[in-house]
C-alpha cells in the first residue's frame, strides 16, 4: 500500500479522493488549518487503509515548509501528492471585482497551488523511486462562466501550469498529471442543489485511487490530453 498527502482532503472534494484512498488501504495524510475539520473527516471516512491528520496551512509558503518537514520526519516517503485546492466564488462581474479581491482570490485558487507543486515535487523526485503529483481542477478552465470569471481564469492557469511542470520536471520517475472534472460537482455542500449527472466527489476519488495505484485510470468518461485528464459527467458511472 502507498502513503498519499492530500492537500484540502478536509473539503467537499477532496473528502471523496481521502475515502476513496482509505477504502484502496492506503496511508493518507491530510493537512488542514482546521482541526474541527479534521475530526469531522475522521468521522466521515472508513476502511482498512490509515489517516493521519496534520494541522498545517499548505497555501502558505512557512506553513507548507513546516508541512513537509513534519511528513519526512514522523512518516517518511511520499507516493504520492494530491492538491485537492481552491474554491467557489460567484459574486459579480469581473470588471467589479477589486485589485485587493482580485489578489485575494489569486492567492486562494492559484497561488496555493504553485506553493504546493514547489514544495512536494522536489521532495517526490529527491526519494528514491520518485512518485506521483496529481492536480485536481475544474471545467471552469473550459468554460467562462459569468459572474465567476476569476474561478475560470485561475483554472485555466492551473492548467498551464500542470503542462509546464511537465515540460520541465525532466525525471520519469516523477509523474505529473492533473485531474480535471469537467462540469459540477456534488459534494456533501452541494448535496441539496445537485442534478443528477453531476460528477460526485467519490467518482473523483475513484479515479485518483487508480491513478495513485498504478498511474492511469479506466473510467470510460475519461480521456487523457498530455498531462491533463478530462472527466466528464456520466450518469451511472461505476
Amino acid at each position: 500500500m502507498k502513503q498519499v498527502l492530500v492537500a484540502g482532503g478536509a473539503g467537499g472534494v477532496g473528502e471523496g479522493i481521502v475515502r476513496a484512498l482509505i477504502g484502496a488501504g492506503h496511508t493518507v495524510i491530510v493537512p488542514s488549518r482546521s482541526p474541527a475539520k479534521l475530526a469531522l473527516l475522521r468521522m466521515r471516512v472508513a476502511g482498512p487503509g490509515r489517516l493521519i491528520e496534520l494541522v498545517g496551512h499548505v497555501g502558505d509558503v512557512e506553513g507548507v515548509l513546516a508541512v513537509r518537514d513534519a511528513i519526512a520526519r514522523d512518516c517518511g516517503r511520499l507516493d504520492a501528492a494530491v492538491a485537492s485546492l481552491g474554491g467557489w466564488w460567484e459574486e459579480g462581474p469581473l470588471l467589479d471585482v477589486s485589485v485587493e479581491l482580485w489578489d485575494a482570490l489569486m492567492n486562494e485558487f492559484l497561488r496555493s497551488h504553485f506553493v504546493f507543486a514547489r514544495t512536494f515535487i522536489p521532495m517526490l523526485r529527491a526519494q528514491p523511486g520518485g512518485g506521483r503529483y496529481i492536480g485536481i481542477g475544474g471545467g471552469a478552465a473550459y468554460h467562462p462562466i459569468p459572474n465567476a470569471a476569476p474561478v475560470s481564469i485561475a483554472a485555466a492557469a492551473q492548467l498551464m501550469l500542470t503542462r509546464a511542470l511537465r515540460a520541465e520536471v525532466d525525471d520519469p520517475a516523477v509523474d505529473i498529471v492533473e485531474l480535471v472534472a469537467d462540469g459540477p460537482v456534488r459534494t456533501r455542500d452541494s448535496e441539496a442543489i445537485a442534478q443528477p449527472d453531476w460528477i460526485t466527489a467519490d467518482e473523483i476519488g475513484a479515479i485518483v485511487a487508480e491513478l495513485v495505484a498504478d498511474g492511469r485510470t479506466n473510467d470510460s468518461a475519461t480521456t487523457a490530453s498530455g498531462p491533463i485528464l478530462r472527466m466528464r459527467p456520466l450518469v451511472g458511472r461505476s
